[in-house]
C-alpha cells in the first residue's frame, strides 16, 4: 500500500465527517507535532466538534498549509489507527467520480463509506447477528470444463491487449464458466477479483454458483440490502485482503478491493448499473474502467446476451469483441410465438391470458415443468379513473397516476411513496363506488392466475413483495427447487435466472418498454424481451416463449422472436447516428426545477440561453449541442415543476469540461433546484 504521511511538511489535515444535520462534510484541523510523522490519508481520527468537549469520529482526506484567517482550528484529538482505512489510490478514484459526475468528494465519499464507519467506538461495532444464507453455500466436488467453443473464446480474450473486452453470447451459451476460469487465473495470479450483477436477487443466484465453485472462505457479498455491520465486516476483510471475488450490485464498485486484476460486469446493458438518485449519479460500469486505469494490469470483462449499444460499438471498432452464438451443449433456442390480443379480443376474451398461453401453462405444469410470466410493471393496475366524472386519480406531488395495490388496499406513487389507504370514493365529485382500476401490474396477474390455475403453486417476485431480509434468495431457491409451479415478475426474473426446468416464458404485455418517449427505448424493450425468453429450454425439454402484444407490427418484436441481436444492432446504430446519441455523442443532462412552473421555465430559458451564447463564443456549436428547454417527460415530482436541457457533447473529455466548468460558475436562486445527470440512462 502506498502511504502518504505528512512527515512534517503540512500544519493541516482536512477530515471527513458526518454530522445529523448538516450531513458529510469536510473540515480543517491542526496536526499534533507527535502525529505530524505518522499521520496518513484514510486514517480513522477522534476529533473536537462544536463547544465543550464533544468529540467525533472523521477520516484524513488531505492535507494543507492555509486556512482563511477567520476560521480557529482545533487539533486532531487521537488517531485510532495505525494504518488508513483507505487508500491515496482510492481517494483519487472517489475524487474522479465527484468531477465527471458533478458531485462533491464528502458526497461520493458518504455513497461509498458504509456507515460504521462513522460511528464512535470503531473497533467495538455490532457484529452481524448471523452469515448471510447464500454465504452458507457448500462447495461443489464437480469439475467443470469448457466446451471448445468456450475454450476458444477464453483463449481468445487471454491473447487481447485491451483493458476492456465484451464478451457476448447468447442466453444460455456458458459466459459464466468463462468467467469463472478467469477468475481461477487471476487468484493463481495473486490477485483479486470483482464480480458485478444488476440485481440483488441475481447477486444471489452468482454468489451461490461462485460459492460452490471456488468455496465461501474467500468469497465476499455486498449491496443495498446487506447490514452496515455485515458490510463493515466485508470492508475489514477486503482491507486484510482475505476477499480474492467479492460479488455485488451497482454499489460493490466502490469495494477497496485490493490488489484488483479483473472486474466482471454481467449484463452490462442493464441500466440497474446507473445510479439516477441521488447523488452522484454515477454508472458503476464507467467507475469500473476507472478502476482498471488506476490498477495497473488490471482488466475488465462485459458480458450480455443483449449488450449495450455503446459497448457493442466501441468493442467492436477495437477488437475487443468476442462472440458465444451456440448455446451450451448445442441447445436449441426456445421457440417463440407473438400473440395478436386484438384477435383475443375479436373472439370476446378480454383477459389478459391468451387462450393459447393459458393452454400451454396448463400443459407445461402437468408435465411437471414451470413457468416464468413477465409483466414489468408493479402493482394492480396502471391507473385508477371515477366513471362518473372520469378524474383519473394522481398523486398531488407529482405529475402521474397513483398505482393501485391490491395487497394493501392502497394506491401508492411510485415516484415520492405517497399512499392513500382505503380510497372509496372519487376525491373530485366524492361520488362512492364508481372507482375502476384499469391496466396490468404485477399484483393483478398475481390474482388473476390464481383465479385461472387454483390448483398450481404461484409465487410472484418484484420489489413490493420482498418484505423480509433474504427473501428473494428464498423464493428463487424454492424455485429452482421445484416448489413454485408458476414465477411471476418485473424485470428481476429476467436475467440470469438459470432454472433448467423452465419450458415456459409468458410476457403478459410485451409492448410496455417500447412505448416510452426516450431515445433508449427500443434498446431496453429489445434487450428484455431478449433475457426472459432465454430463461427457457435451458434444461433437456424444449423451450417456448409467448409474446403477447397489442401490435405485432412493431419491427423490433420481430427482432426479439428470432434473437437477431446483430439485426436489431445495424437498424439502432443508424438512428442514434443520424440524431447524434451515444455512441456518437455523450449527453449531459440538466435538470431545472421550482414549486413554482413559472420560475422553473424562466430559469431553464435563461441559462440555456447563457450556455448557447458561451458555446458560441467560442465556436463550438456543432459540436457542443445544446437542446431545449422543454418540460420534462414527468413535469412534475414531489411538488417540483421540471424543465430539461439536453446537451450532445461530440468532443469527449473537453466538451465535458468546458460544459461542467460553465454550470460550476451558475449561482441559482434558494427556490431553484439544478440536477446534472451525465451519461443519463433516460430523458424522462
Amino acid at each position: 500500500m502506498q502511504e502518504e504521511t505528512v512527515q512534517n511538511t503540512y500544519k493541516y489535515a482536512l477530515c471527513l465527517v458526518d454530522i445529523t444535520k448538516l450531513g458529510t462534510k469536510t473540515f480543517s484541523y491542526l496536526i499534533p507535532d507527535d502525529m505530524k510523522d505518522v499521520i496518513k490519508i484514510g486514517q480513522p481520527a477522534t476529533l473536537p466538534f462544536g463547544k465543550g468537549t464533544r468529540k467525533i469520529k472523521g477520516y484524513v482526506v488531505g492535507f494543507s498549509n492555509y486556512l482563511e484567517e477567520s476560521i480557529k482550528a482545533k487539533y486532531i484529538d487521537e488517531l485510532l489507527d495505525t494504518e488508513p482505512m483507505f487508500t491515496l489510490e482510492y481517494l483519487k478514484m472517489l475524487e474522479w467520480v465527484a468531477n465527471y459526475y458533478f458531485s462533491d468528494l464528502p458526497t461520493v465519499l458518504k455513497t461509498a463509506l458504509p456507515e460504521k464507519f462513522f460511528q464512535k467506538n470503531l473497533k467495538n461495532y455490532r457484529k452481524p447477528n448471523k452469515e448471510l444464507k447464500v454465504l452458507q453455500v457448500e462447495k461443489s466436488k464437480n469439475k467443470n470444463t469448457l466446451t471448445p467453443e468456450q475454450q476458444k473464446i477464453y483463449d481468445d480474450i487471454k491473447k487481447v491487449n485491451a483493458k476492456t473486452s465484451l464478451l457476448y453470447g447468447i442466453t444460455g451459451s456458458g459466459k459464466t464458466e468463462i468467467y469463472f476460469k478467469l477468475i481461477e487465473d487471476t487468484i493463481k495470479e495473486g490477485k483479486n477479483v470483482l464480480f458485478l450483477a444488476p440485481e440483488i436477487a441475481l447477486v444471489s443466484q452468482l454468489t451461490s454458483r461462485t460459492i460452490k465453485r471456488f468455496g465461501k472462505d474467500i468469497v465476499g457479498i455486498w449491496h443495498s440490502t446487506i447490514s452496515e455491520a455485515e458490510k463493515y465486516k466485508v470492508w475489514q476483510k477486503l482491507r486484510n485482503d482475505e476477499i480474492k471475488i467479492l460479488l455485488g450490485a451497482r454499489s460493490s464498485v466502490f469495494a477497496p478491493v485490493k490488489n484488483l486484476g479483473l472486474i466482471i460486469i454481467d449484463e452490462e446493458n442493464d441500466s440497474s448499473y446507473k445510479q439516477t438518485m441521488p447523488s452522484p449519479r454515477y454508472s458503476a460500469i464507467e467507475v469500473a474502467k476507472k478502476l482498471t486505469e488506476l490498477n495497473q494490469g488490471a482488466k475488465l470483462i462485459l458480458g450480455s446476451a443483449t449488450p449495450d449499444i455503446q459497448s457493442y460499438y466501441e468493442a467492436k471498432n477495437s477488437n475487443s469483441l468476442f462472440v458465444l452464438n451456440k448455446r451450451f451443449n448445442n441447445a436449441e433456442l426456445p421457440k417463440v410465438k407473438i400473440v395478436d390480443m386484438r384477435m383475443e379480443r375479436g373472439f370476446g376474451n378480454n383477459g389478459i391470458f391468451s387462450q393459447y398461453l393459458t393452454d400451454e401453462i396448463h400443459k407445461t405444469v402437468q408435465n411437471k415443468n414451470q413457468v416464468i410470466l413477465l409483466i414489468n410493471r408493479r402493482g394492480f393496475s396502471s391507473y385508477t379513473q371515477c366513471m362518473e366524472c372520469s378524474t383519473v386519480i394522481e398523486c398531488p406531488k407529482c405529475a402521474i397516476p397513483l398505482i393501485y395495490h391490491s395487497q394493501t388496499q392502497s394506491h401508492r406513487c411510485h415516484y415520492c411513496n405517497y399512499e392513500i389507504k382505503n380510497l372509496t370514493k372519487c376525491p373530485k365529485c366524492e361520488t362512492e363506488g364508481t372507482l375502476e382500476n384499469f391496466g396490468t401490474g404485477t399484483q393483478r396477474v398475481e390474482e388473476i392466475a390464481g383465479k385461472l390455475f387454483p390448483d398450481y403453486k404461484i409465487q410472484r417476485l418484484d420489489s413490493d413483495s420482498l418484505t423480509k431480509k433474504n427473501e428473494h434468495f428464498e423464493i428463487l431457491e424454492a424455485f429452482s427447487s421445484g416448489d413454485i409451479d408458476i414465477l411471476i415478475g418485473t424485470q428481476m426474473i429476467a436475467k440470469g435466472l438459470d432454472n433448467p426446468n423452465v419450458t415456459l416464458v409468458g410476457v403478459i404485455n410485451a409492448d410496455l418498454s417500447f412505448n416510452l418517449p426516450d431515445f433508449r427505448s427500443s434498446e431496453r424493450g429489445f434487450s428484455l424481451l431478449c433475457q426472459v425468453a432465454g430463461r427457457s429450454g435451458r434444461g433437456k425439454n424444449e423451450g417456448k416463449v409467448i409474446f403477447q402484444t397489442f401490435n405485432n407490427s412493431n419491427i423490433f418484436l420481430d427482432k426479439a422472436r428470432e434473437q437477431d441481436y446483430e439485426s436489431f444492432f445495424e437498424n439502432e446504430i443508424e438512428i442514434r447516428e443520424a440524431f447524434d446519441y451515444p455512441p456518437f455523442a455523450k449527453i449531459i443532462r440538466i435538470i431545472l426545477s421550482s414549486g413554482n412552473n413559472f420560475r422553473a421555465e424562466k430559469s431553464a430559458l435563461e441559462i440555456t440561453m447563457r450556455l448557447k451564447n458561451w458555446i458560441n463564443k467560442q465556436s463550438l456549436s456543432e459540436r457542443l449541442i445544446v437542446m431545449g428547454p422543454a418540460a420534462c417527460v414527468v413535469e412534475k415530482i414531489k411538488g417540483e415543476f421540471r424543465f430539461n436541457i439536453i446537451v450532445k457533447n461530440k468532443l469527449e473529455e473537453k466538451g465535458h469540461n468546458i460544459i461542467l466548468s460553465f454550470l460550476r460558475k451558475i449561482i441559482l436562486p434558494n427556490d431553484i433546484k439544478m440536477v446534472v445527470d451525465v451519461d443519463p440512462m433516460d430523458i424522462l
